[in-house]
Formats: structure tokens, C-alpha cells, sequence
């Protein structure tokens, strides 16, 4: 089974989960969008000499087709161009021509008959010739499937995977409208102060932050957001490969100090975090391990009275995917 990933412990505290479904079966995990957009990944069982990832995406638009892509993850050397022979349980199923990047995506003729074939077995395999390159478990494959039917709001229609039904595709609901955020104007960053004052080093304090600590030679920084109002980005913690940053607002001379509100999140804690204050984006990436192939990544807006998330992406597991789901997205104005 999949290792699993812990990301609310006190060095990665980061903003809820924003997705609708962000959920493991078995060896399968799914992570679907505010738009309903999903991915299903299935892996291979923990120590598998030859991993592999068999992923499958789904836009939330009614007709949309089920996309499925084969990704290996042990190094079997150039083999783009080439076939690979897929099987399940043994019997063969199809073959498919790989990519770049020791990757393979099926045509959607080549979909059905895959997941027909998988939905009742025990083991994907794939080989080149006469090596196998590729593992991955079915076990939760149906499962996660029918999670994506279910909130892609398929269920007992002719466009489900699983939970196939009589309905016409005309059942299925519209995506959601892609929600719009409108940043604040950006300004100049003159007359910064160099250190934080008082209100701010004693609300961190209250926060449990040593603000006089240095973390990996990291310091406190200072952004304008307006002519009156400075965002402090306070180093509060470091691990091997993750630090953590608390960030307060106040005015220039530190007055009326307050925590900075982070649409989503528990508290103004944010992990591998930086401002850019031309785009007005608040920037945080999680990383579960150090390798960056699980956890969660966040970006908010600047509205002029708050951050609002505007993008996030989350991997709940940690078995070498590199490219995480997007779990929530919006327009920046």
C-alpha cells in the first residue's frame, strides 16, 4: 500500500485540504478540483523492483473523455517510440507506443478496454519486450473510480466509469464557473523598514515564534502592501528539507499588528513560503519528503484586505509522483 503521508504536524501546518474529494483506496488515491476535475493514480505496492503509475484524468465537463497515461518510475533507459506490451493478471490486454520522459499515453480507443480488463484484476504489468519495465496495483481501482463518477455527479449515467446507468450524458451537471479573484494594485517598496518593531517581535512571540532564532540563515523580511501596511514574513521553524514562515501585517511602525489571514488555512503559518510583491502572490510548497514526490502547495492573492487562495495541489501519498493534482484553482484579476 501506498506510504502514506502526515502533513498537519507543527513544521507543515498548511492550508485544509480545498478539494472535494482527496481520498486513497488501497493502492489508489483521488484528488478532484473545485471545477470537478479528478485524478485517479494507482501505484504499485510498497519495495516493487519496477513501480510504475497508471493515472487517469477527467475533466468535470459532461462529455469529457477519460485520459490515461502510463508513467514508469525505475530507469529503463531511452525508450521512447517503443511498445509496451500492458497486461493484467498475465493475459495481455494492449500495447502502446511510449513517450518522452518514460511515459505512455493510451488513445481513448484504448481506455475502455483497459479499465474493463483491470477492473476485476489483481496487477497491471507492463513490458518492453522481454523485460518487464512497469508495476502497478489494482487493489481500490474500482473504488477510486466510482469516487470520480461520484463527484463528477456521473453516477447512473451512460458517461460513468463504474457506476454506469441509463442516464444521457445531458444528466451530467455543468462545471462550476472558475471562481475570479481580483488582486490588490501592486506598489512601490520604498521605505521598508530594516527590522521588525515592537508590535510585530511581540505578536510573534504571542505565536510562539523566536523571532531573535535565525532558521538555515533565514531573517525576517518585510513587503509593502500599501502605503500603510507591511507584511512581515517571520522564519518559525526549519527541518531537513522545509521551513516554516509566520506572517503578520502591521503598519510601518509596527502598529496594529495582526496575524495575516490565509483563506484556508488554520492559522498564518506557511511552509517554503515567498511574497512576490509585483504579482501580489503568496507562494507555499509542502514538501512530505525531501525528494518532493508528495504534499501540498498553495498560492493566495493579495486582495487588499486578505490572501484568497487562488491555486492549490496536493499528492496524499508518497510513492514517486512528481507532478501533484490540482485540487483547487481560480482566475487572478
Amino acid at each position: 500500500m501506498p506510504a502514506a503521508l502526515v502533513l498537519l504536524t507543527p513544521l507543515v501546518a498548511e492550508a485544509r485540504a480545498t478539494s472535494p474529494a482527496e481520498v486513497s483506496f488501497k493502492d489508489w488515491t483521488v484528488v478532484c478540483d473545485n471545477l470537478r476535475n479528478c485524478e485517479a493514480d494507482g501505484f504499485a505496492v510498497d519495495e516493487v523492483d519496477k513501480p510504475a503509475i497508471l493515472r487517469l484524468t477527467r475533466s468535470g465537463a459532461p462529455g469529457a473523455p477519460a485520459g490515461v497515461e502510463i508513467v514508469l518510475l525505475d530507469d529503463v533507459g531511452a525508450i521512447s517510440g517503443k511498445p509496451l506490451a500492458l497486461a493484467v493478471d498475465g493475459q495481455p490486454v494492449l500495447t502502446v507506443r511510449a513517450g518522452e520522459n518514460a511515459s505512455a499515453r493510451l488513445a481513448d480507443t484504448q481506455v475502455g478496454p483497459l479499465l474493463g480488463a483491470a477492473r476485476n484484476g489483481t496487477v497491471l504489468s507492463i513490458r518492453l519486450e522481454d523485460n518487464e519495465v512497469g508495476v502497478v496495483s489494482l487493489a481500490g481501482m474500482v473504488a477510486a473510480l466510482r469516487k470520480v463518477d461520484d463527484e463528477q455527479k456521473r453516477i447512473d449515467t451512460v458517461t460513468a466509469m463504474v457506476a454506469k446507468g441509463p442516464k444521457p450524458a445531458s444528466a451530467v451537471p455543468p462545471q462550476p464557473a472558475l471562481p475570479v479573484v481580483r488582486a490588490a494594485p501592486a506598489v512601490a517598496q520604498g521605505g521598508l523598514p530594516a527590522k521588525p518593531p515592537a508590535g510585530v517581535k511581540a505578536l510573534a512571540t504571542k505565536a510562539e515564534c523566536d523571532i531573535e532564532q535565525e532558521f538555515d540563515t533565514r531573517k525576517p523580511e518585510a513587503h509593502r502592501l500599501s502605503a500603510d501596511a507591511v507584511l512581515w514574513q517571520i522564519p518559525c521553524g526549519a527541518g531537513a528539507y522545509n521551513y516554516t514562515s509566520l506572517f503578520i501585517i502591521a503598519d510601518n511602525k509596527g502598529g496594529g499588528a495582526r496575524l495575516a489571514p490565509l483563506d484556508g488555512a488554520d492559522d498564518s503559518l506557511a511552509v517554503n513560503a515567498e511574497y512576490d510583491p509585483q504579482t501580489r502572490i503568496l507562494s507555499a510548497y509542502a514538501k512530505g519528503r525531501g525528494i518532493g514526490d508528495c504534499g501540498q502547495s498553495n498560492e493566495w492573492a493579495w486582495t487588499g484586505q486578505a490572501f484568497t487562495l487562488t491555486q492549490a495541489a496536493s499528492m496524499p501519498v508518497c510513492q514517486g509522483q512528481g507532478d501533484w493534482p490540482t485540487s483547487y484553482q481560480a482566475k487572478v484579476e
